[in-house]
């Protein structure tokens, strides 16, 4: 072993001469180095003094690892143990928000007894830090001594972020990926792609903006939006625009920071945005935006250039649709379009927006009930908006609403509530090269970018495969046009500089091409108006009469056949 030890330590000196490297290793790669011999406690010296941060990872209840752990953590740590049960939680320690982030005192569960180890050792009065604890024992923990850090990881693998998991809970592969993301995240400091501070939304579909629709109260509504710190964005449809109450648009010009709204498809027929007729989708889109500039003309309330598909369903070529019209992004319940069974990566979970449907963003919403502190924490730490769906109906119980608005508030005490568009607009990941320029990665075709410090900063925004180069027509600086980008494939950089405490949105504008037809047609209105007043009998009274409920919709399925 000595002679293999000379070899790594020459080695390592030579080819990493800067200390404030990181060095990633998992026992079975030291023991493909070592040949299978243990780590020699001189080497474990060494790569503590070359390297200011080391991860080891792939940990493993054997007699190897538990060596391989103890070497490199001076004795404190000295093996590597099996979960108990199967109904274990993770709990993450209150003071670890430097390395966990917004996961800093959350816990949930189950934990992954087929994955997950923990540390055994040293306790009270110890070096060791316990980020992540399961039973009671470390799962992620540090070690910080001399100018030099370990961070263990007791889980034996590491997902791979092309596994599809789609709407799998996030406990499904927690352990073998965000772990480590923290981990590097904390390793690369500055150098790495993080978040800007977060953004959060409720939004409520369908309501008019009357007293009431169904049982939402919309007095009642502002006032828990005051009380719980949050913003409502009603996801408004565009065939309402005439049936205003001018009580309820006094009160939403008059608390823009509480109340919003967004297009809501267009009638909201069934399925009118999983069509795959561009001519069709393009007559939608273009009534849609007609019939909500004569919105903001009568009430003078702005309308959000985001997409809020009705019943969640959409197509590839909606997307396109909606790029071509410049809309910012579309933010759904539902993860894939219509006939799509292709569910969601791990890495693409991990983004702000999804990018894969027509290189046009989206942002992805969740029910109440399904949104764990977990899940807020997942969100913020990868600088993915919080965006909350509603109903009128999730309003029986209007405590539930509050009680999710105070969870984001707790979670991610830095959080800003806002409208749809800003939510979208300030997801944004940047990171500091060492030459001191800002990177900034866009998903959004409009974004905010805030210099806060008291220097001015050089920005480099790119958007990465954000938006489709055929259509692109211009780069705008507010409304003034850019001519210094460039495009690089499906890239598209623009340089940009701030002074100290200025902000400036910049914007991707497409050039719409695409077929239209002049009008969808009597037998469509027809439709759409009777869908529109069946369905807010159904919410304005039958909603209130279970019985009465099922049976109207028996009906509406029927006549109408959606």
């Amino acid at each position: 072993m000595g002679d293999d030890a000379g070899r790594i330590e020459n080695y390592l000196d030579q080819a990493v001469p800067d200390r404030e490297s990181c060095l990633v290793i998992s026992p079975r790669a030291v023991k493909r180095l070592t040949g299978g011999a243990p780590l020699a406690a001189s080497t474990a010296a060494f790569l503590l003094t070359k390297f200011a941060r080391t991860i080891v990872h792939g940990l493993r209840p054997r007699v190897y690892d538990s060596a391989l752990v103890a070497a490199l953590s001076g004795g404190r740590l000295q093996s590597i143990g099996t979960l108990s049960g199967s109904h274990s939680s993770y709990e993450i320690a209150n003071d670890s928000r430097d390395i966990c982030g917004p996961f800093a005192g959350v816990s949930f569960g189950p934990a992954n007894p087929f994955n997950d180890g923990i540390l055994a050792g040293e306790r009270s009065g110890s070096a060791v830090k316990a980020l992540i604890s399961i039973e009671g024992r470390p799962f992620l923990a540090s070690i910080a001594e001399n100018g030099a850090e370990v961070l263990f990881i007791a889980g034996e693998d590491t997902a791979d972020v092309g596994a599809q998991v789609g709407e799998a809970p996030l406990d499904a592969y927690f352990s073998r990926f965000v772990p480590q993301a923290m981990a590097l995240r904390h390793a690369a400091a500055d150098e790495c792609w993080r978040p800007a501070r977060p953004f959060a939304t409720v939004t409520i579909d369908d309501p008019l903006l009357r007293e009431t629709y169904g049982f939402i109260h919309f007095e009642t509504l502002l006032e828990l939006a005051k009380w719980h710190n949050f913003h409502a964005a009603i996801a408004f449809i565009p065939h309402n625009f005439r049936r205003d109450s001018p009580r309820i648009v006094r009160m939403f010009r008059e608390n823009p920071e509480r109340l919003s709204i967004c297009f809501h498809g267009n009638d909201h027929t069934g399925a009118e945005f999983a069509s795959r007729d561009p001519a069709q989708l393009n007559a939608l889109l273009r009534i849609a935006e007609d019939r909500m500039r004569l919105h903001q003309n009568l009430t003078g309330i702005p309308c959000d250039r985001v997409m809020v598909f009705p019943q969640g369903r959409f197509s590839i070529e909606a997307m396109k649709a909606l790029q071509a019209h410049n809309f910012r992004a579309a933010a759904n319940t539902t993860e894939h379009p219509a006939g799509g069974p292709d569910r969601l990566t791990i890495g693409e979970l991990a983004q702000p927006a999804v990018l894969r449907y027509g290189n046009f963003p989206l942002f992805l919403r969740r029910a109440l009930d399904k949104t764990g502190s977990q899940d807020i924490a997942f969100n913020v730490f990868f600088g993915k908006p919080v965006l909350i769906v509603e109903h009128h109906d999730d309003f029986r119980h209007p405590e539930t609403l509050a009680e999710i608005a105070d969870r984001i508030n707790r979670v991610a005490p830095d959080v800003r509530w806002s409208n749809l568009a800003s939510a979208v607009g300030n997801a944004v990941l940047t990171r500091q090269t060492a030459e001191g320029e800002y990177q900034v990665r866009a998903y959004a075709s409009a974004v905010r970018i805030s210099n806060d410090s008291n220097v001015i900063r050089q920005y480099a925004i790119e958007w990465n495969g954000a938006c489709d180069m055929e259509t692109m027509e211009s780069v705008l600086a507010g409304r003034r046009p850019c001519a210094d980008f460039e495009t690089d494939g499906d890239v598209l950089r623009l340089p940009a500089k701030l002074e100290p405490g200025a902000s400036q949105e910049f914007s991707v504008i497409h050039s719409d091409g695409q077929p239209s037809v002049a009008s969808l047609g009597l037998k469509w209105n027809a439709r759409a108006f009777v869908r529109r007043r069946l369905s807010e009998f159904r919410d304005n009274y039958l909603s209130k009469n279970d019985r009465l409920l099922e049976a109207a919709k028996a009906f509406q399925r029927r006549a109408l056949k959606i």
